[in-house]
């Protein structure tokens, strides 16, 4: 980032920290909480889809940010060096810089994101972080070419008028809910987008800044789920009389390629995309499932995003958190042309880049809806 276009001459940093070079690949990187591997590896493919070639600079900060005597982690995207691009990142002198918190068990989340014009890291315990905006960023009515600063407070929560936001799935809830009367009707993205953006800076006003991003990229791993949100609709029965057969099943998800043999215990395994997909039950098939799983990455999938985008009422009815970043959700689901079902989603995000992330989407065949439990403490 371009830290000499402050007029208040922010200086580098006074005591050296951490710093990660841009061109360490993944797999030479250290182990590293997955969110943050995961946006450095996606620097390094934006960079390469320009045409490109990561380069050696430093743009990553490891310092302990909150005081709790962890390293967190602050990337600057300014501070890219990508060869044959450069500028890539900076847009009219503006680049974003992120700042991702992590807890004890090596979990990282992105507590703080914004576009500065220049920032500065102060030794100390905790470290400080200091920050310049220009234009409208520094408040309404503030000329273009306008330019201020603040320094970062962490408040045990988030740094001054940052905070965090939960990736968990679409469907996270904090409280009971209440089952919907009628489902909604299909969203574009346009509608999502809006509707995405209203959700978070009801739930927080400094959203205001980053929420257009968090909400694209929601929107891509709604468009990934949409096979997958398909094919659990198809082999739903339009009706509770009588359960479907294996054979019925499998041809109902026909986008799905089945194996000639299945993988016991299931009745039928195969392969929908980069998911696996599974049929199981005592004789009979009782649910369809999917499931994803990859080492040191960010789980890419929403499936009940994708399905209340299509019009159908999901509503979370129990939650259960078994780990860092791991747990499961139960939802009851209805349509207006299939039967009550329930959707259950178990899920894990890798703590550290090493460890294995996974997404398991399972759909009853039941023709009901689940019981009522517990939705708190679900912060995965």
């Amino acid at each position: 980032m371009m830290r000499s276009a402050l007029a208040l001459a922010l200086a580098v940093v006074t005591t050296a920290p951490a710093l990660l070079p841009a061109s360490a690949r993944a797999q030479a990187r250290p182990p590293l909480p997955a969110a943050v591997l995961t946006h450095m590896n996606g620097l390094d493919a934006r960079c390469t889809a320009a045409g490109g070639k990561p380069g050696s600079g430093h743009y990553v900060i490891a310092q302990d940010f909150t005081g709790d005597g962890l390293l967190d982690y602050l990337l600057s995207e300014g501070d890219y060096d990508c060869t044959g691009r450069p500028g890539l990142f900076r847009a009219e002198g503006q680049a974003r810089v992120d700042i991702f918190v992590t807890d004890r068990a090596g979990a990282a989340r992105r507590i703080y994101s914004d576009r500065l014009i220049a920032y500065r890291v102060l030794a100390g315990r905790p470290a400080r972080v200091q920050i310049a905006r220009k234009g409208a960023l520094c408040g309404a009515g503030t000329p273009p070419q306008s330019q201020c600063a603040a320094q970062l407070a962490w408040n045990g929560t988030s740094f001054g008028e940052a905070a965090s936001v939960s990736r968990g799935g679409s469907g996270a809830s904090s409280g009971p809910v209440a089952m919907p009367e009628a489902a909604p009707g299909p969203t574009s993205e346009a509608g999502f987008l809006v509707s995405c953006r209203a959700d978070l800076i009801r739930r927080d006003a400094s959203a205001a800044r980053w929420a257009d991003d968090e909400c694209r990229t929601n929107w891509q791993k709604i468009l990934a789920s949409g096979p997958a949100a398909n094919m659990l609709l198809a082999v739903l029965p339009a009706t509770a009389s009588g359960k479907p057969t294996l054979a019925e099943t499998k041809q109902r998800a026909a986008a799905v390629r089945w194996a000639t043999r299945a993988n016991p215990p299931a009745l039928a395994t195969g392969t929908l995309g980069q998911l696996s997909a599974a049929i199981e039950g005592r004789g009979s098939p009782a649910t369809v499932s999917v499931n994803w799983a990859k080492v040191g990455a960010e789980i890419p999938y929403d499936i009940v995003g994708a399905l209340r985008v299509r019009g159908l009422a999901i509503t979370e009815m129990a939650c259960e958190k078994v780990g860092v970043g791991a747990g499961t959700r139960t939802y009851a689901g209805t349509s207006a042309e299939r039967v009550p079902f329930t959707l259950t989603i178990d899920q894990q995000t890798a703590p550290l880049g090493h460890m294995q992330s996974y997404y398991t989407a399972t759909i009853s065949l039941e023709a009901r809806h689940p019981p009522r439990g517990s939705t708190t403490g679900c912060d995965f």
